[in-house]
């Protein structure tokens, strides 16, 4: 009877988790979306792609930018840049571009020299 318990217990568990019923309590759906996962999905790998890079070529670049986003801008400070960016301001645009420039030469230099 326990083993049987059990079993219908995780099968229970697994209809509700599965049928996406059950909301992570540490999701806050009224919290501001992250901004360096929206200039992630947003702008640098579309853009990325667009000037003729692969899809994988894109991630790897844009992941390395968004990292050094991350260690060079608090979650405030990157908003308010992408918000100029986005707005076109040329100064925001230069400064996200040469962290893409950067991470170009570290990331995808390599692939200049394969066999």
């Amino acid at each position: 009877m326990i083993k049987n318990t059990r079993y219908l217990f995780a099968l229970l568990t697994l209809l509700v988790v599965g049928s996406g019923s059950v909301v992570p309590i540490s999701k806050n759906v009224n919290a501001a979306p992250d901004p360096f996962t929206d200039f992630y999905q947003k702008n640098c790998v579309p853009e990325a792609q667009a000037s003729g890079l692969t899809k994988e070529e894109s991630r790897k670049l844009c992941n390395c930018t968004v990292n050094i986003l991350k260690s060079k801008h608090t979650f405030n400070d990157f908003q308010n840049l992408l918000t100029r960016y986005r707005n076109r301001d040329p100064k925001a645009k230069e400064i996200l571009t040469s962290y893409g420039t950067a991470c170009f030469d570290e990331v995808l230099g390599d692939l200049l020299f394969e066999d």
